[in-house]
């Protein structure tokens, strides 16, 4: 295998941990289920599918090859899909203040628009010939005709997501400057808000920028098509171009204060019992002391009292 493949499965495999991870954490705890984690949900669901898709060896055999071509043509773009709805979503909450009872209808024709648009493709699938296999490590690789207008759609996607990114951190820049000065209480609450809109902005950024090394290759072909690769844009392309699960999984899970907060409260059973021996010593001792306050003594007077005697004795 070449270098660019390994990185490539090294991404996503990364990819489909951070996924099932995110993915685990949102159906366990029902509390985090609001609106904003759904949607990272619902893009951890689509990371996960597509990373297996391409994990799998295209070139072991034509039925895997053809799998794997089925697989490519409903979720190859449905990651960078919702990267852009995200980021529109994100713009309507964010700047515009829309209900999210409107966000989540607009959230339900995303889904429908998705399927409509893909599932035409599914069904060509398998009409259409096996791709030429190469000496890659999957089938469709090198295939022209197949990458074309797979990056059309990525480069839309892309811009969409660039467009609504910049709008939003010129919203948010505002608003911070805004709401930094006042009573404490008015800015913990609207710094909170702050971050988690900006946290919600980094799913369109995280996609522009895992996405940069991929185009930088793509028009660099485009533009010199007997230029020799470069081998460290290869390696680059291979291992972020399939990753975004694992940086929502770093940005929603590890840098999330309110999540880590879930996850610690989760200790094993023995650290538990020794924090109940604890409290009751604790609670014990209290009412000891309670109980001697009328004698004008407390725990540790009595203790060295006791003391005294047995030296006497």
């Amino acid at each position: 295998m070449r270098s660019e493949e390994i990185a490539t499965l090294i991404g996503s495999i990364l990819a489909i941990l951070g996924a099932l991870c995110i993915i685990i954490i949102y159906l366990y705890f029902k509390e985090t289920k609001i609106f904003y984690r759904k949607l990272i949900f619902v893009l951890s669901v689509y990371d996960l599918l597509q990373s297996l898709t391409f994990v799998l060896p295209g070139q072991k055999g034509s039925g895997i090859c053809r799998t794997q071509f089925t697989l490519v043509a409903l979720f190859a773009t449905t990651s960078q899909y919702w990267s852009a709805a995200i980021s529109i979503l994100s713009y309507l909450k964010v700047v515009k203040s829309f209900h999210e009872k409107f966000l989540h209808k607009l959230y339900i024709f995303f889904h429908i628009f998705m399927w409509v648009t893909v599932t035409p493709l599914f069904i060509l699938s398998f009409f259409l010939p096996n791709p030429n296999k190469s000496g890659t490590y999957w089938c469709i690789s090198t295939s022209e005709k197949y990458l074309i207008p797979l990056y059309a759609f990525n480069w839309f996607y892309l811009l969409v997501c660039l467009v609504f990114c910049i709008l939003i951190f010129i919203r948010l820049k505002k608003f911070y400057q805004q709401n930094i000065k006042g009573n404490y209480n008015k800015r913990i609450s609207q710094l909170n808000k702050f971050w988690i809109e900006l946290r919600m902005s980094f799913v369109p950024l995280i996609y522009i920028i895992i996405f940069i090394p991929t185009s930088f290759r793509r028009i660099r072909n485009l533009a010199y098509p007997n230029a020799s690769e470069i081998t460290f844009i290869d390696v680059l392309q291979g291992l972020l171009s399939i990753s975004q699960g694992f940086w929502d999984f770093l940005i929603f899970v590890i840098f999330d204060p309110e999540i880590r907060t879930k996850l610690t409260k989760k200790i094993p059973q023995k650290n538990q019992s020794f924090e109940k021996i604890s409290s009751f010593q604790n609670f014990t001792e209290n009412n000891i002391n309670e109980s001697l306050i009328g004698d004008g003594k407390n725990l540790t007077e009595v203790s060295q009292d006791l003391n005294l005697n047995s030296d006497s004795n």
